[in-house]
């Protein structure tokens, strides 16, 4: 640690140090419930998300963590030497343990070692194996070195991520502020707009309007896909050149302190075929049909259950790519995507509504009938839960919009 950088913070961080505190507050009481004694938390969102470290390059074998014990609201930071300015700069870090250049075994047995100085040889330890940083071969190895000292090794992937469902009041209102920058930034997009303008410059406008406002890189790069490649739905912008008559798909999310707002849009250079008109009018109202019918209280799945009926009652299922939703809050590359869905899956259970949490919906269609302009159109919306209703974030109209 360098004090004297530390020192010289002259920028806003994205929270106060008591919201930092009580999340990892809610970490120890949740680890004490399920006889855990400590969690060695690697999954690059919980990191940001229990410290507000903000590193660019979690690669496969980065051992990167934060010890959280549940009797203790000391915590101990392990990060390469090379990251000492990184750490220095971010104020929630206090007690740190440095990894020298070495082997990755010599660093996981340093790290054993370390729990076994504080105490945790033979503790109950969680891990966060499903993160994407480090490997899998890395946390089995790791996994391995600890049960060696005598700890009992359990795994809790989803401890966190859990936690995280459920927004402060401090983060929904960042996150707001994340949902008024994507709008801005497709207005940005919708404007750039024209006969002969490349994809890439769609891209280049939105991120220009999102930095220009403090925001940072999305979790994923932004989907953008022109004419017959408006159905691409996961696929980067090209050097494709829109033309006049083109549907234009754009699917990106606002990002503010790597916090994440998905916003998707479908929009015609000209004239559009009015079947892609009609497609899109009819699909809006499935937007306005689930915040009508699902409340607070609610299973979760209710939401994947009356969009579903809604677009199978207007007769647009054969043409549905994905409709559903899933949680959003903070991302870090390469995803902005976790394991909480609507529609459950994966073995992760069905959530109820409560105040607070922040989920995507998407209608996402694939035409092949060689409709004039593309090969599919959508629109995803985010949504927040208040205390007594689901509020559509964007202000933006999800119809297709001719330029």
């Amino acid at each position: 640690m360098q004090q004297y950088l530390r020192d010289q913070i002259d920028w806003p961080q994205a929270f106060p140090a008591t919201e930092y505190s009580e999340r990892r507050s809610r970490v120890r009481k949740v680890l004490a419930a399920k006889g855990v004694d400590a969690i060695y938390v690697t999954t690059p969102a919980n990191l940001t998300y229990l410290t507000g470290y903000d590193m660019i390059w979690y690669h496969i074998r980065n051992l990167t963590g934060l010890l959280i014990r549940a009797n203790s609201d000391k915590t101990v930071w392990f990060d390469g030497i090379g990251h000492t300015t990184i750490v220095s700069t971010t104020p929630e870090i206090q007690d740190v343990v440095y990894f020298q250049r070495e082997s990755v075994s010599t660093l996981i047995r340093q790290l054993a070692k370390e729990l076994a100085a504080r105490g945790l040889a033979k503790a109950r330890i969680a891990l966060e194996p499903w993160g994407y940083s480090p490997h899998g071969k890395i946390m089995d190895e790791l996994e391995g070195c600890l049960r060696e000292t005598g700890a009992d090794v359990v795994d809790e992937s989803l401890l966190i991520e859990r936690i995280r469902l459920v927004k402060s009041p401090l983060e929904i209102s960042l996150i707001r502020e994340a949902a008024s920058m994507a709008d801005r930034a497709m207005a940005a997009a919708r404007e750039t707009i024209a006969s002969g303008v490349m994809e890439t410059e769609l891209a280049a406008s939105i991120m220009r309007s999102m930095m220009q406002r403090g925001g940072g890189y999305p979790g994923i790069r932004s989907m953008i896909g022109s004419g017959p490649r408006a159905g691409t739905h996961h696929s980067p912008p090209t050097q494709r050149r829109i033309k006049n008559g083109d549907l234009v798909f754009i699917d990106f999310c606002g990002s503010l302190q790597r916090y994440h707002v998905n916003l998707n849009r479908t929009f015609s250079l000209g004239a559009a075929d009015h079947r892609w008109i009609d497609l899109m009018r009819r699909s809006a109202g499935c937007m306005d049909a689930i915040v009508k019918e699902v409340k607070p209280g609610d299973p979760w799945s209710k939401v994947a259950n009356v969009g579903d009926r809604y677009l199978d009652e207007m007769g647009l299922k054969k043409y549905v790519w994905w409709a559903g939703g899933y949680a959003l809050g903070i991302g870090v590359p390469p995803d902005w995507v976790g394991s909480f869905f609507a529609a459950p899956r994966e073995g992760v259970p069905d959530q109820p509504l409560q105040a607070g949490m922040v989920f995507n919906y998407e209608n996402q269609f694939d035409v092949w009938e060689n409709w004039p302009g593309g090969s599919g159109a959508a629109y995803i919306e985010t949504v927040l839960v208040t205390e007594s209703k689901l509020e559509v974030l964007s202000a933006l109209p999800r119809d297709l919009v001719v330029v």
